[in-house]
């Protein structure tokens, strides 16, 4: 009989007598990477097909050569796209056979706001999936997971109880949400502290409901809490009750996100109208009047300018327009492919009326104190942004412009409470926009879940699989090779959209979601470039491949005596 050497998340090398392996059947595979994260030997690798671009007329896509098509192979995939780490091959095509239960456990597994994701992930799978870059059209991947979250009723099993430590989270929103999902996972005790009167952090605070419907965090949430996760609400936390925290818990991890919007200290910035983007999404996201101070003056249906180029500000420019402004513009020092917000949040902008003003600075605000009249900006003549995200940019000041405004809505930026940078603690860790310049919702999450995988590497002593650390692409034997030629040619369907001149004046959700005919169509599409290979010589049998796998017709176990491996 063989053996196989192990080596075990201690560094421990064990031998295992292996007397059966396991087999996947490369055809059948959905590539959602289950097995490959659970095998306790590393013996399971994912392998990219071989997409074929030599013929021009196959697709819309430029032809390459033979050595740019095999170098592209393992360059990206949607697999290793997403920063969480979850297969969109895998949800795609579990809802391809039918399984949309187990496709939604796919997502929840990694990510426990799956239908908050849904609706406002920026998809960076979608900007590499391969049908996309070398076909046609990418798969519309996010609009299939909201596909699932309407069509899926999950009830989260009750999270497990396996170790005596005991973990504080402060800040409920994605961050710490995250991280305390997958230590709850783990088997931790988890209590996550809330200032708020609600949970969801920036989800609630910050993103507009046409984006994101409330009542859709709160169901997420409740399915937290539902599953084991204790939220204690209105716990404001300061120095003292701080350290009362950490003599009760082992460990403390600091999710409290940046909820302070940086201020632009230009001349006027104390002007009547004048407002940061925080203040103004509050009010508007819990229906309050539109002031910071009472005796303001401003024209809540006059003109609006923006400061700043990013998603926060677009959103608010957005939802300017629907609490009555007739003209609404954004400034932004950056131009063209540098305007930090996505190509598709501008899009809709502009389709509702917003002006993007690009490549000027604003220099001060004009009006007679204390009533606003406008902004003056001036051209920027360089711009550059380093690797820590600082921005350097140069002005003509003989080249300037006064844009009428009535009010403006300062969005250039957030900032963490200073309290937190004091903290050196052994026993203190830090997720979110607190510990990084990545400010999406999905990255937030991701910077949770490393917080989490600390935390249980010291506690333990071990080193959990993270998905985006071992996570290699391989290349499939050429008897795999794809040909576009021969794959299902369609239009990618239009994702369903609320008319332009019936949602500037709601706050309804813009976009819709596929219905049955169009999910399926859509996930007819994918080209199954991935699947999962078991490598025999490293495999001892276990089965825990073939047990967790949630499509059922992949995996098969062959004992090594009865033509098995040897």
């Amino acid at each position: 009989m063989d053996s196989v050497k192990v080596i075990s998340g201690k560094g421990r090398e064990v031998t295992v007598g292996q007397t059966a392996v396991a087999h996947i059947n490369p055809r059948n595979c959905a590539n959602c990477g289950t097995c490959r994260e659970v095998c306790p030997t590393d013996a399971i690798s994912e392998y990219q097909r071989v997409i074929c671009r030599i013929c021009p007329e196959c697709t819309e896509r430029e032809a390459m050569t033979f050595d740019e098509m095999y170098e592209f192979t393992t360059k990206a995939a949607c697999t290793t796209g997403c920063p969480l780490g979850i297969s969109p091959q895998g949800y795609i095509n579990l809802v391809r056979a039918g399984k949309l239960d187990e496709a939604y456990k796919l997502v929840w597994d990694k990510i426990p706001l799956p239908s908050v994701c849904a609706r406002i992930c920026h998809h960076p799978c979608e900007q590499v999936c391969k049908r996309g870059v070398l076909v046609d059209e990418p798969i519309a991947i996010r609009a299939i997971k909201r596909y699932l979250s309407e069509k899926t009723t999950f009830k989260a099993e009750k999270y497990p109880r396996m170790y005596d430590e005991r973990i504080a989270i402060i800040g409920a929103g994605p961050a710490g949400l995250t991280a305390g999902h997958y230590l709850s996972r783990a088997g931790y005790e988890v209590t996550v502290f809330e200032s708020a009167a609600e949970a969801g952090g920036m989800l609630k605070r910050g993103i507009p409901e046409f984006r994101l419907d409330r009542s859709v965090v709160d169901e997420e949430i409740a399915n937290l809490e539902n599953a084991g996760m204790e939220i204690r609400l209105n716990q404001s936390i300061d120095r003292h009750s701080l350290k009362e925290i950490q003599r009760e818990y082992d460990a403390v991890i600091i999710a409290a996100g940046t909820p302070n919007s940086k201020e632009l200290k230009i001349d006027g910035w104390r002007m009547s109208g004048v407002m940061t983007a925080m203040n103004f999404m509050e009010k508007v996201n819990h229906r309050q009047e539109i002031m910071t101070h009472p005796g303001q003056m401003f024209d809540l249906n006059g003109e609006v300018v923006v400061i700043g180029g990013g998603s926060v500000a677009i959103d608010t420019a957005r939802a300017a327009l629907r609490v009555g402004a007739s003209k609404v513009a954004a400034v932004c020092l950056e131009s063209g492919e540098n305007v930090p917000a996505h190509p598709w949040e501008l899009k809709e902008a502009e389709e509702e009326g917003v002006t993007l003003v690009e490549g000027r600075s604003p220099m001060r605000f004009v009006g007679k104190y204390p009533k606003l009249e406008g902004l003056e900006v001036c051209k920027v003549t360089s711009f550059s942004k380093d690797s820590s995200g600082k921005i350097t940019f140069t002005v003509d000041k003989n080249d300037s412009t006064i844009i009428k405004a009535d009010w403006t809505i300062v969005a250039i930026g957030q900032a963490p409470d200073p309290m937190w940078s004091e903290l050196k603690d052994d026993n203190v860790y830090f997720a979110g926009d607190i510990s990084s310049n990545a400010c999406s919702v999905i990255d937030a999450m991701a910077s949770g879940r490393k917080a989490a995988l600390k935390v249980d590497a010291d506690f333990r002593g071990r080193t959990l699989k993270d998905p985006m650390d071992t996570h290699i692409l391989h290349s499939a034997p050429l008897s795999e090779k794809v040909y576009p030629y021969n794959r299902r040619k369609s239009i990618r369907p239009e994702i369903p959209m609320q008319p332009v001149e019936s949602r500037i004046h709601s706050f309804e959700e813009v976009e819709g979601c596929f219905d049955d005919e169009d999910a399926m169509a859509e996930v007819l599409r994918c080209l199954r470039c991935g699947y999962n290979v078991v490598d025999t010589d490293k495999c001892i049998g276990c089965g825990v491949c073939q047990r967790v796998c949630p499509k059922g017709d992949v995996i098969t176990m062959e004992p090594v005596a009865e033509g098995g491996e040897e």
